[in-house]
């Protein structure tokens, strides 16, 4: 319902699918960032320690 003019809202699932693929694809992202940053850090950590070693 409209706050403003009282009428009903529907929303066309084509647009509530878009809208759960968009979030899908949102945590997908979020995870392979997360994934990426590690794999980064833990490269820089045997960097560092092989450079102690040298």
């Amino acid at each position: 319902m409209c706050s403003s003019c009282s009428r009903d809202i529907t929303i066309p699932e084509t647009l509530l699918a878009e809208r759960d693929d968009l979030i899908r694809k949102r945590a997908l992202a979020s995870e392979e960032l997360a994934q990426a940053k590690a794999e980064l850090e833990a490269l820089r950590r045997r960097q560092r320690i092989s450079l102690r070693r040298s």
